[in-house]
């Protein structure tokens, strides 16, 4: 059995960080050169990745608006980690005996993560905790392949549906013992988009924001042209399949080959599809561009999960995200078609 991802995957996850260095460098450069701005890149391993920030204005107000984005990513962080204390795991432990009293952005952040699962028809499912913890893809002890048997149990502990929120006296309440809120096909969004309020907040002109190959970005590059954004082929690591260039939004990939499980021959990726307990199948990658994190994070992760047919059928309905799906086969299908947000490598 092996347990595939290391500290390059940081870097190149979903979607790869080389085009992005290249750019931000060239970037860099001009800045001194050309304008009385100037820019910073700083990073830190947070949420299990490497988060880079790179911000753009006044010298002088660079390095403290860097560090009070990461300083907000790790609060985030804290507040919804699913294998350290916080309150979510809170939550979690009272499941089945009572409600538990927690922070109100934490109560809301789990009211949008369910509007995404009735969106989705439960293909997010932010109680797909009980599953999270049998294949255990982001503890620390590595993963595991489960029985049948177990998958089958902890399938009945999964619904969104169940989930008992009482607003006016900020609780939550899971009614099963075993039932476990993860947040994690939201939480990097949500983190990003928070940090992304903190540099607007602090006068910070552009900003683009890289957690582990997740994109957030606003105000392009300062000089008016767009920031430049590969995304990773998912069966060549080398390759770019696809060029997008955004100003002000959010680029989130959900693929198949970083968070890997080898076991006799065949592999199992960490995106588990609430309804069969098992990896999803149907795509090697989807990538989402969405005007905030949030969703598009959110986003990713399901329409990966959904699978063609019905992805289609939800991206008809949300005529603001753009996606580019690459199915098993390698096929690579862009929605909407026209106009696309995405430029295809030859």
């Amino acid at each position: 059995m092996r347990f595939r991802q290391n500290l390059n995957s940081f870097r190149r996850r979903m979607s790869i960080a080389f085009l992005l260095s290249i750019s931000t460098i060239f970037f860099v450069v001009s800045c001194s050169e050309k304008s009385s701005n100037s820019s910073l890149k700083v990073g830190r391993i947070l949420m299990g990745t490497l988060v880079e920030v790179n911000v753009i204005g006044r010298q002088n107000q660079l390095k403290e608006s860097a560090e009070a984005a990461l300083t907000e990513i790790k609060r985030v962080e804290d507040l919804t980690s699913f294998h350290k204390e916080s309150d979510l795991n809170r939550i979690n432990n009272n499941a089945g005996h009572s409600p538990t009293k927690v922070d109100p952005e934490l109560v809301s952040l789990i009211q949008r993560s369910l509007e995404i699962s009735e969106l989705t028809g439960g293909a997010f499912d932010p109680t797909i905790g009980a599953l999270s913890r049998l294949w255990n893809f982001s503890g620390p002890e590595g993963p595991r392949l489960p029985d049948e048997s177990e998958i089958k149990e902890a399938r009945k502990k999964v619904n969104w549906r169940k989930v008992e929120i009482i607003p006016d006296k900020n609780e939550v309440f899971l009614p099963e013992e075993g039932m476990a809120l993860d947040l994690g096909g939201i939480a990097k969004g949500y983190a990003l988009n928070r940090a992304e309020e903190i540099l607007k907040a602090k006068g910070v002109m552009a900003a683009l924001l890289n957690a582990g190959g997740d994109i957030m970005a606003f105000g392009g590059k300062g000089d008016g042209t767009p920031w430049k954004i590969g995304i990773q082929d998912p069966g060549d690591k080398g390759r770019i399949e696809a060029v997008v260039n955004i100003e002000s939004s959010a680029v989130f990939t959900s693929g198949d080959y970083e968070r890997v499980l080898e076991k006799d021959g065949k592999q199992y990726h960490h995106i588990l599809d609430p309804s069969t307990g098992y990896p999803a199948s149907g795509f090697k990658s989807v990538t989402i561009v969405a005007p905030d994190g949030f969703r598009a994070d959110g986003f990713s992760a399901a329409v990966f999960v959904l699978g063609p047919d019905k992805a289609k059928l939800f991206l008809g309905k949300h005529p603001n995200i753009s996606c580019l799906m690459v199915d098993q086969a390698g096929k690579t299908e862009i929605y909407p078609e026209s106009p696309s947000v995405f430029h295809l490598r030859d």
